[in-house]
Formats: C-alpha cells, sequence, structure tokens
C-alpha cells in the first residue's frame, strides 16, 4: 500500500441522525499544545455544525470498538458552530471547571534591580516593598515584548505582585506560565514553587544562569508552564503574593525577559481574576480527559450519544507526529492537516492521505572502502523521489532523483517521496564514510547545517558578534541557548554491519565546556514528535537494559584533549558498588560525512536511567540536584529530612533512627569517601544528584568527575585534604558552602555513623583504590579509546578554542594518563594520615586473614568486603570496630577462629593495635548437593484448583534437615519458615502450599507442608535460604515468553524437566503432567530426543545455532573445545564474546537465537545436553533484523518454516549466512531448506511469533 487515502466523506463516516456533532479532528501525536499539567497528550476536537446547541451530558466516546461506552461526558453543552476539545491523555477527568487567571501580562508588579542580596524576607507577604519601583509586566530590554523597560546589563530582577483569593478549597490546580529570559525562581507566600535554569536556595542576586533560555512569546510561542504541586498548604485566604526572582545569562546578554501569569482552575464557576488570555489555551471547554491514548498505528474513535447510537466514527491510520486528520471544509472528506487548529475551523491547507512507502536505498550507510553509484526506488509512477547531500530534510525545491549517481566522499544522503496533494513520506536517511578504519563504533549524524551552524540559528554556534560576552565561556552565544533541534543518527558497532538509527531532538550538553571546547557535547532526545519514542538498543556492554530515552555524547569536559577519560575512568572505577553512574562507550562521530573526532556515549541522567537500573516505575521517582533543587518529583521529603538533621542532635543513636529510614547509609557513605579519595574539588557545591522513590531511601549518583585526580591547572593535588574540605562549616560559595557540608558534619557526630564510614573508607582503600588496583583500571579504560586517540587529536589540536600547542600527540596524553596513575599512588597512604588527623585517631595496623581452603567458606568484612583469598592484608583504624563474619559455603560450616583471638560466634568485632591475624576453621557437613526448587504451581485452573504450590528436591542420598529454613518470593516482606524438625529424605521431595484445604480436595493423599500465606503470581521468584540467611536456590519466572506460558491457569505446573539442570534458565522448564506431578518425579518427556548435536562452521564468518540444552549454557563453555580456532561470537544485538580478551559479553546462548561466529579454520563443535522441542519455543520476531536458529532435527523448506507468518505480510526477509535469501513478496526461495545447525537473519515489518 504506497498511500493511506482518505476519499471518506463526512456523511460516509456518519450514521445518518438529527446530532449535528462530529469529531472535526484529531491529533495522535501531540507536541505543540500543552494541556493544564504542561503536557502534550493526543487530543480530540468535536464541531457542532448545527443552528442549535448541544448537551452531550451521558454520551460518551472511546477508542474501543468493543467498549464504546468507554468515557462519559458530564453536563457540558456544545453551542452551535463551535468546538469542544478532549485530551485523550488516559488522565480521565470530566469535572466540569472554572479557569481564571490571577495575575497576568500588563499587571502592575513592584520591581527592585538589586547591587545586593536583598532583605532575606522579600518574598513573604508582608514584606515592605514600598521603595520599590511599579511596573507592568513584561520587563525587559525594549526588544519587542516589555512593557517595562530595564537598563541593559541588568543581571537580575526582583517582582512581587499580590493577589487576593476568598475560596481557596475549591481550587483544583494551580498554574504558573512564565515567559522567561533566561532564568528564574518563583514563589507565593515565600515558599518556592517553580524555577528553571538556575542553581541556588536562594540563588544570589548576581548568580549566573545554567544556559540561556529563548524567551517564547515575541515570536508566537507560548510561556513555560509549571503546575503547582501541595498549593493548598502554600494559599491563603484574603491577600497572597507572587514573588519572582529573574536572571539573566550574564551582563553581556542582548536580551532580558520575565513575563509571568498566575492562573487557577475551580471546581465551580467563579469571578475572581480575568479569563485567562488566549495564549495560555486554559478556557473552560478544554479541561477534559479521556481515559485512553490514541494508537498513532490504527484506532477507531467512535462517538455515541446518551441512548448508545453512533454518531461518528473517525479511524485514525499512519497518522504522522503533530498532523491532525479531520474533515475538509469545503468537501467534507476526511483529510490530512500538517497545521492543526484545536478550538478553530480546520485548516485551508488540506492533504488527501499520506505517502505510507519509504525510499530504499541500493546501498546502506555505513564505513565503506570505494566509490559507487547509489540508486534510490520505493516510489511509483505517480510520485518522486526528493534528496539532499547536505545533511537538510528534502523538501519540495529539493533535487529530483532521475539516475543513479556517484557516491565517491563522505555525505549523508537524505530522501523523501512526494505527491501532488499528499503528505510527502518519512525522510530516510544514509550516511557513508569512506577510507576511515575505526576499531570503535561508529556514529554518524545528519543536521540540517542551518539548524547546526548558521550564524542566527545555529545552536553549535557564537550567534551574531556583539551578541554574546566576548570572554570565556561566551555567555549569550548561540550554544548558550537551550534550544533542540532535529537530527538522525545512525550507529555502528565496530567489526560488524549490524546498525541501528534514530530521528530525535538534539541540544548542546553540558557547562562551561560549551565555550571552552571547540567540541561541543551533545544530548539526544526520543520524542514521539521526530519518529522514535525511545532508543532501543544495546548501547552499553555493561547494562542489562536497552531502552533509553535520553543520550549525551560528552566531549570529556575539563578534560578534553588532555586524558579525554578521566570522567569515564573514575565514574567507573566503582562498577560493581552501591554507587550508580552513567555508563559509556568511546564513539568516532561524524557529522554531514565530517569526522567530528571521539565522543564518549554516555546515559543520561534522569528518572528513566535510575527506573532501568532499579526496575521501578520512573514517573515515582524524585531526582533533586544541589541545593535540592528539582529535576523531577518533589523536594517536600528531603526538605523535611535536612530540617530534622539541622535540629537534631544525632549523636544520640535513637534520634539517628530516623536517619537510618531516610538515608540509604551505605551509598551515602560510598558517596562520600569516593569524591573524597578521588579529591573532586568542583564537590560538593556543585554536581550533586540525588534521588528517591518510594520503595527506596534517598541514594546519591556519581557523576562529573573532571576536576578529581587533579585538574589540568592543578594536576598534582593529590596531597590535599578532601576530608577536611567536606566537613568544613565555613566553605566559600563555591565548592563547598555551608550548605553543601551539613549533612556530612550532621551525621559524622554519630559514633555509629562514623566508625561506619571510616571502615567503609578503609575497606575501599584495602581494595578497590589500591594503586595498582586503579593503575589497571586506568590502563584498561585507556585501552577502549586509544585505537581513536590519533585521529581525535589530530582533528582537534589545531582548534582556535585549544589555546596551547599539542606537538606529539602520544606524549601529549601520556602526560596526562602518567599523571593520573601518579595521582593513584601517591594518594592512597596519604588519605590515611587525613583520616587519623580528622578523627584523632592513634594509627592504622595491618588486618591479615588466612585461610587456607577458601571453598569451605569465607570471611564478610563490615558486612562488605567478601575475602575468598588464601591470603589477605588490609589497614585499618585504632578504635574503631572492624566486624568480622565466617560465611561457610554449602556443605560446611563453621567451626572456630584461631590466630590472634580464639572463639566459635560466627560474627565478631575486634579493636586493632598492632599486626592483627585471623584464621576461620570450617568443618565438613553431610552433603554439599544444594536442594533444588523443582515445580511451581503458581495459578491452578478451577477444575483443579490446588491453589498455588511448590516442590523441593533432595537431590543427595541421605536426608537434609531444612529446620528454620525460609521461602521468599519476590517481595522480602513475604516469609515462610519451615518448621522446626522438617527433613527432606534422600532423592525426595518436599511439597510445600499456600492452602491445606485446597490442595487436599484435589492431592488427598499427597505429603505437604503449609500453610505458605502468601501465593505466587505469573512473574515471581521463589527464593530458598537456610537457617544462616543464605540463598540455597533461587527461581525468577515468568508466564510469558521465554519462559513455557503453558502453566498460567491451564491444569499444567511448571516443573523443571531434569534435577540435573540449571533451574535459572527458562529453557530447562516445562509443562509436563496434567496437575503437576507433586512428590514424585517430573516425568522427563525429553529421553527420546536426541543427546548431541554436531555443528560444521566454515573459515571465516558464519550463522550458526543449537537446538540442545546444556548444563551450561555459558557461550565459553560451550564452545570450549574449539576455543583456540575461533575469534569472536556476537548475538544479534551486537554482544561479543571476544575469546583473546577473555571478554563474554553474551553470556548465556539463548534457545531459538542465532549467532555470528568468526573462525579462523574449518571446525566441527559437538554439543551434548537436552533437546530444545521447537513446540516448547516460540521465537519471538521484532521488527527489523532478527537473528533466528532452525530447532528442528530435519531441514524443512523455508516457506514451510514462516507459512504461518508469510499470509500476514509481515516477513520481509530471510537469509543465510552466505547470503542466499527467502523473499515472500517476490515467491523466490534462494535458500531452499533450512538446516539443522545454522542460523538466519531475519527482517521484520512488525513484530511477531513464530510457532515451528
Amino acid at each position: 500500500m504506497k498511500y493511506l487515502t482518505l476519499y471518506l466523506s463526512l456523511f460516509s463516516l456518519t450514521i445518518i441522525n438529527a446530532q449535528s456533532v462530529i469529531i472535526n479532528e484529531v491529533v495522535s501525536s501531540n507536541s505543540i499544545y500543552i494541556d493544564e499539567d504542561g503536557d502534550t497528550p493526543d487530543w480530540i476536537e468535536l464541531y457542532n455544525y448545527g443552528s442549535q446547541d448541544v448537551n452531550l451530558e451521558n454520551w460518551t466516546i472511546s477508542d474501543d470498538i468493543n467498549d464504546l461506552s468507554k468515557w462519559h461526558f458530564p453536563n457540558v453543552t456544545i453551542p452551535a458552530n463551535d468546538y469542544l476539545m478532549l485530551w485523550a491523555s488516559d488522565k480521565d477527568r470530566s469535572q466540569i471547571t472554572s479557569s481564571r487567571t490571577l495575575v497576568s501580562q500588563g499587571d502592575t508588579f513592584k520591581y527592585f534591580i538589586p547591587s545586593s542580596e536583598p532583605n532575606s524576607n522579600w518574598t513573604d507577604i508582608n514584606f515592605n516593598d514600598s521603595s520599590w519601583d511599579n511596573g507592568p509586566s513584561g520587563f525587559g530590554y525594549a526588544d519587542g515584548d516589555d512593557s517595562t523597560l530595564i537598563p541593559n546589563g541588568t543581571l537580575s530582577l526582583y517582582l512581587r505582585k499580590n493577589f487576593s483569593i476568598s475560596n481557596v478549597g475549591e481550587i483544583i490546580s494551580l498554574i504558573l506560565d512564565i515567559d522567561y529570559d533566561d532564568a528564574f525562581v518563583a514563589y507565593i507566600n515565600g515558599i518556592e514553587i517553580a524555577r528553571a535554569n538556575i542553581n541556588g536556595v536562594p540563588p544570589s542576586f548576581n548568580a549566573f544562569t545554567n544556559q540561556d533560555h529563548e524567551a517564547q512569546m515575541y515570536y508566537g510561542g507560548v510561556p513555560d508552564r509549571f503546575t503547582i504541586s501541595d498549593f493548598s498548604s502554600i494559599l491563603v485566604e484574603g491577600d497572597n503574593v507572587l514573588a519572582i526572582q529573574a536572571h539573566n545569562v550574564s551582563s553581556w546578554s542582548s536580551d532580558f525577559t520575565i513575563i509571568p501569569f498566575l492562573s487557577a482552575i475551580f471546581s465551580s464557576t467563579n469571578n475572581i481574576g480575568i479569563e485567562p488570555p488566549e495564549v495560555l489555551n486554559l478556557n473552560d471547554n478544554n479541561n477534559f480527559h479521556t481515559n485512553f491514548k490514541i494508537s498513532s498505528d490504527s484506532e477507531t474513535i467512535t462517538l455515541s450519544d446518551n441512548t448508545g447510537n453512533t454518531i461518528d466514527q473517525l479511524l485514525i491510520e499512519g497518522l504522522a507526529p503533530d498532523v491532525s486528520i479531520g474533515v475538509s471544509n469545503s468537501t467534507g472528506n476526511i483529510v490530512n492537516y500538517i497545521q492543526p487548529t484545536p478550538g478553530l475551523e480546520n485548516y485551508s491547507e488540506e492533504f488527501i492521505g499520506s505517502i505510507q512507502n519509504e525510499v530504499v536505498f541500493s546501498e546502506s550507510g555505513g564505513l565503506k572502502d570505494s566509490p559507487f553509484y547509489l540508486s534510490l526506488s520505493g516510489n511509483d509512477s505517480s510520485q518522486i523521489i526528493r534528496f539532499t547531500t547536505d545533511g537538510s530534510a528534502p523538501d519540495s525545491f529539493s533535487q529530483i532523483y532521475i539516475y543513479p549517481f556517484e557516491i565517491s566522499y563522505n555525505m549523508s544522503v537524505r530522501a523523501q517521496i512526494f505527491s501532488d496533494n499528499y503528505l510527502p513520506s518519512p525522510v530516510s536517511t544514509e550516511s557513508y564514510i569512506f577510507n576511515s578504519n575505526h576499531d570503535i563504533d561508529v556514529l554518524l549524524m545528519s543536521v540540517d547545517p542551518i539548524d547546526f551552524f548558521d550564524n542566527n540559528s545555529g545552536i553549535y554556534v557564537f550567534g551574531p558578534e556583539g551578541s554574546y560576552d566576548p570572554s570565556i565561556p561566551y555567555f549569550g552565544a548561540n550554544f548558550w541557548e537551550d534550544w533542540e533541534r532535529p537530527i538522525h543518527f545512525s550507529f555502528y558497532e565496530n567489526d560488524s554491519d549490524d546498525f541501528v538509527e534514530f530521528n530525535a531532538g538534539v541540544k548542546i550538553f553540558g557547562g562551561w565546556s560549551r565555550g571552552q571546547n571547540g567540541q561541543r557535547s551533545l544530548s539526544f532526545f526520543a520524542r514521539g514528535q521526530y519518529g522514535d519514542s525511545k532508543f532501543e538498543h544495546s548501547f552499553f556492554d555493561n547494562v542489562n537494559y536497552n531502552d533509553f530515552q535520553a543520550l549525551t555524547i560528552r566531549n570529556s569536559g575539563q578534560d578534553w584533549l588532555r586524558s579525554s577519560m578521566k570522567d569515564i575512568m573514575l565514574t567507573s572505577l566503582m562498577r560493581n558498588s552501591e554507587l550508580d553512574f552513567q555508563d559509556y562507550n568511546p564513539v568516532a562521530a561524524y557529522i554531514n560525512g565530517s569526522y567530528w573526532g571521539m565522543y564518549n556515549m554516555r546515559e543520561k541522567i534522569n528518572e528513566h536511567m535510575l527506573a532501568s537500573k532499579h526496575n521501578i516505575d520512573a514517573g515515582s521517582i524524585s531526582l533533586l540536584t544541589n541545593n535540592a533543587e528539582i529535576i523531577q518529583g518533589s523536594n517536600d521529603e528531603y526538605h523535611q529530612l535536612i530540617d530534622y538533621i539541622e535540629n537534631t542532635d544525632l549523636s544520640d543513636d535513637s534520634n539517628f533512627e530516623y536517619i537510618k529510614d531516610q538515608i540509604d547509609l551505605s551509598n551515602y557513605i560510598l558517596y562520600q569517601a569516593t569524591n573524597i579519595f578521588i579529591n573532586n574539588t568542583d564537590w560538593p557545591g556543585n554536581n550533586i544528584k540525588f534521588w528517591k522513590h518510594p520503595e527506596t531511601k534517598w541514594r546519591w549518583i556519581m557523576y562529573d568527575t573532571d576536576f578529581g585526580f587533579g585538574p589540568y591547572w592543578n594536576i598534582s593535588n593529590f596531597y590535599e585534604n578532601t576530608l577536611s574540605f567536606a566537613l568544613n562549616p565555613d566553605g566559600t560559595g563555591w565548592p563547598n558552602p555551608p550548605w553543601s557540608t551539613l549533612l556530612f558534619r550532621k551525621l559524622i557526630t554519630n559514633i555509629s555513623f562514623r566508625n561506619q564510614f571510616i571502615n567503609r573508607y578503609a575497606d575501599e582503600l584495602n581494595t578497590r583504590f589500591l594503586p595498582n588496583n586503579v593503575i589497571n583500571h586506568i590502563d584498561q579504560i585507556y585501552s577502549t579509546i586509544e585505537p581513536e586517540v590519533e585521529a581525535h587529536y589530530s582533528r582537534w589540536k589545531d582548534d582556535p578554542s585549544v589555546g596551547y600547542e599539542i606537538t606529539e600527540i602520544n606524549s601529549h596524553i601520556e602526560y596526562y594518563v602518567d599523571n593520573m596513575k601518579s595521582f593513584a599512588a601517591y594518594r592512597h597512604p596519604i588519605v590515611k594520615e587525613h583520616i587519623k588527623e580528622e578523627f584523632n585517631l592513634p594509627n592504622y595496623h595491618p588486618l591479615i586473614i588466612l585461610n587456607d581452603d577458601t571453598s569451605k567458606g569465607f570471611v564478610e568484612v563490615n558486612e562488605n568486603l567478601k575475602i575468598k583469598e588464601e591470603f589477605w592484608t588490609g589497614d585499618y583504624f585504632e578504635t574503631v570496630p572492624v566486624k568480622l563474619s565466617a560465611i561457610a559455603e554449602f556443605g560446611f560450616e563453621f567451626s572456630h577462629w584461631s590466630g590472634d583471638i580464639a572463639g566459635n560466634s560466627e560474627t565478631i568485632e575486634v579493636l586493632l593495635s598492632g599486626e592483627f591475624e585471623v584464621i576461620p576453621n570450617f568443618v565438613s557437613t553431610e552433603t554439599n548437593i544444594p536442594i533444588i526448587i523443582n515445580e511451581i504451581n503458581y495459578r491452578s485452573i478451577d477444575t483443579l484448583d490446588t491453589d498455588d504450590w511448590i516442590e523441593l528436591y533432595n537431590p543427595n542420598t541421605s536426608s537434609i534437615n531444612i529446620s528454620n529454613w525460609i521461602i521468599k518470593d519476590e517481595d522480602d516482606t513475604h516469609i515462610f519458615s519451615i518448621p522446626e524438625g522438617t527433613q527432606i529424605e534422600g532423592e525426595d521431595y518436599l511439597v510445600i502450599v499456600k492452602s491445606i484445604n485446597d490442595f487436599v480436595s484435589i492431592s488427598p493423599s499427597i505429603p505437604y507442608l503449609g500453610e505458605i500465606g502468601f501465593g505466587f503470581g505469573g512473574s515471581d521468584a521463589i527464593r530458598l535460604y537456610d537457617q544462616n540467611g543464605t540463598l540455597q536456590d533461587f527461581v525468577f519466572y515468568q508466564s510469558t515468553a521465554p519462559w513455557p506460558s503453558c502453566a498460567d491457569g491451564t491444569g499444567y505446573t511448571l516443573e523443571l524437566i531434569s534435577p540435573e539442570l540449571n533451574n535459572e534458565l527458562p529453557e530447562n522448564w516445562d509443562c509436563i503432567s496434567l496437575g503437576g506431578s507433586p512428590n514424585n518425579t517430573n516425568n522427563n518427556s525429553i529421553q527420546s530426543s536426541p543427546l548431541s548435536q554436531i555443528l560444521n562452521f566454515p573459515f571465516g564468518w558464519s550463522l550458526f545455532s543449537s537446538y540442545m540444552i546444556t548444563n551450561d549454557m555459558n557461550v565459553a563453555t560451550v564452545i570450549s573445545p574449539i576455543t583456540e580456532n575461533v575469534i569472536i561470537v556476537k548475538d544479534y544485538v551486537g554482544a561479543a564474546y571476544l575469546i583473546d580478551w577473555e571478554f563474554n559479553g553474551i553470556g548465556d546462548f539463548q534457545v531459538g537465537q542465532g549467532y555470528q561466529i568468526k573462525t579462523n579454520d574449518e571446525l566441527s563443535l559437538e554439543i551434548s545436553g537436552a533437546y530444545a522441542f521447537p513446540e516448547d519455543h516460540p521465537i519471538i520476531l521484532t521488527q527489523g533484523w532478527n537473528m533466528i536458529g532452525y530447532l528442528r532435527e530435519e531441514p524443512l523448506n523455508t516457506s514451510e518454516v514462516f507459512s504461518e507468518i508469510i499470509n500476514s505480510g509481515n516477513i520481509l526477509i530471510v537469509k543465510d549466512y552466505l547470503g542466499s535469501a527467502f523473499l515472500p513478496e517476490w515467491e523466490f526461495n534462494g535458500i531452499g531448506d533450512m538446516q539443522p545447525g545454522e542460523g538466519y537473519q531475519v527482517k521484520m515489518l512488525d513484530e511477531d511469533i513464530l510457532n515451528y
């Protein structure tokens, strides 16, 4: 289908009846119009084209043809020839409201231009502002949007405006709309309600803003919206005051604007204030919200009257962002509009449909060895293709494609299909780079040169001369503006043909490095308006998620063209600790074909990053920065915490209990110790981010550590006492003002916290922070960027922003890398002295742990370090107790301590006064094979309703006493303690049930234990702990693929195929017996299946798969017999197993997946294990390219394998490793039969499931 054509007329869509209301216009992906919350939901516009008013009470509107009464209208009337707008937001609001603006543009304010800090009470209602000047808003420099002029060069302006309210209880929403250039903080009655683009609580009168921010209203835009939470505790009956401090980016700035609006939405009719100005879009008929959103793919909206009759229906299909579908004013046909008009008559320029097919490039983008001729196709005879080669998106004046043209130099080619009266196709982009070899991943960016480099509107450049401060960092320059532009980027994985591409928004990112460095950092934003609502790819090897809302590519900040790796080195030093940090990936970058040097791609710190790392809801996270300034959520809880800390004696342990409930002390202590050790002197009054979720305590994030290990102007500052610096009560405004050290100063007054801090710092000094460990980490990080160093420094070393000469690149970067290594070596002994001095400790001494057999057990130090070495030593401080715990491995138990201490308590505390030696002693128990979680019944069928139960299996020949063992599900509060005297006989079972009555009613003769007191969900965990709290076994299962779904209310249970298999892996579970097999052997259905498979690999690259399930599916284990002849193995997302580097980024092989392998010889590999029945392992096919396995024992024709999904038209192509293809659309099968042991590439139009 090449067009989506909308020829249907109004009357063919509308059921003929007496009503005159139609669905007049709909947008399914809106980024332009904002609701009262400041969001940009989908929207629906109704129009009453008749001559009579129409009351809509109890009418309904729905996006579900099976539920036409989904959302009910309140008692609202559409006047004749008028409109009603509904937000399709899923917020479900139908209350009739009254919107009033209390403070508006043109209102008279009291204002004051300060030359020093104002009275601290200036935001209060009772402050005497009689000496302040009067003037109408807006305020500024006479640049077209100002009623009150202030002198050029003004850095800050303070405003006050009184307003009165007599019915606070009827307010359901309070909204601040504000047009500003460049920053502000707003208060009501002395309480901060909103801020943007500035730090400090409060900001000082001469504070600079974080960046430029352009006012919007003077060129037809709308002010920024801030919805005020908890307003009922701020407003008072009668007089209130709105106070605002507005700030300019610098005294050199050419513009200054502040225009505030304060509006309230009331639950009943109200005449306070004025009707909201049109620019606010707050009239009383556009505050309704449906309980559904609209899909951009395909959705039918149905309007029904109060008797259930269908009044109108409108099909929304393939609608582009910010494009509307609606009724033509001239023809009555359904058409598209590129200029939506909510609440107004539909626009005159209309399109009868949109082009759905896209341009096809004969050559994919990426790194190329030689020139070629590029063909563009995908259009039919009535359509033309237009293209550009400069990075800009094509328009109706761009060059028309006629015949293939040569690509012989770097460029970005962007193309679109056009046809008269139709919206053009989406822009297709490919970037081509010649004769460039990179050993790191490559990022190809395509942008309109005007968006980046135009003197007036380009975000990357300085802008017109005279419009910015001429000194570094050039405040007022374009790159300080908060401008967002569209960008297309493609990400190519090194040594692979795999790539992903996205359309996104882009901004300049960073602080002073914007002006200091010619190579500027960038942020990418996934937004529906550009086409991609998330960046779905594994950009980073060390995170287990691949969905990102935003990414940054960072130029290394203050470390640019020095080591170019300091921040990624210092933050990643904390990997596998309690600290969150942004992961990284060095990339070679190009803009419109021009090499732009090396960037460090990073995660962007936001609520989505934290949600992904901790598997929590992003919308419930409060993320704060610096002095509790809000990034996301609320700072109320943190202010309450600080208030408690300021006014409470924390040396009293009973008072400290509240702190333990509020702060993740382990995280906070490690955060403090790390910044102190690395001597981060752009901290703690800056670069602070911390967060909380209802399910967590307050936690801190490591980021922006460029000043650590010595900034470039003070590179040998390893001697500095950062501990004293972080505890200074009288620090300067930057970098350690008193507010920034308050929390640490107060907590350290508690002796338990002090000891915990000292011991944790010592733990890190004895392990992670040891000089050799840090130096090895520096070398490892440098090895990731070293391949790109020469090209990167050659690109930028002569840039005017560098300011010094780089004559020899390798010696230049080695100077900075070697200095970091020197810092690591010298810093370590010095900080121990700092700890002694700060806390007046006598000395530190070595603790020595001797353990001649670590297979029996190990020692845990300070509930932190797990020492599994035969000999270990670390220094700890005199008078500070060190906690030691002996942890026995399964099959052993702790006996006693020896060395410089004697005793048989598993946990002891020792005080060191000199060298101290401890030896843990363990003895064998009767068995060393763990108890196994063998069967799970998490949802019964009604006819066999035993309620939930699980089965444990003892694989040993002798019985095991499991008295006081504990069973938990995913919720730590769900605990079942196994009664005293419980044991499982050798090679026998134990069934544990939720409901005794239900279980006995179905299985009366089967022994059981219970009741367990909680049930198991379709996606849950079963965890088994021994009497010491040591985890003995666990299963995290799901009711959806890749786990078998057949146990979800079908009468079957989830059974482990064999007790010898790894029960963590979904492929080792199946549904074997109806009703399950409690207290009995799980009937093994794989005995007659093949026990091994032989795979044959040609020389070089090939694709392979296996239908075997082994006891250990780890890639390194499975291919170990042929490792010496294997170069690399890769999965479908590009994760790799690199044999020479001993790096396994793949982990375990997955049943049903295909893999790429490169060998240096022809090879054969035999894999033994259990057969993965194809019927039990459906393969999920994602949109785009997939790499799948073939699970049958015998060959089968490709068309038969994919027969179920061919008819849908969803499958585009299947390819084998030789390049032979199966093209269902062309009925061409160049593959023939699919073969056991081989892998295949499959490209899908949309998601689907392959069932063999």
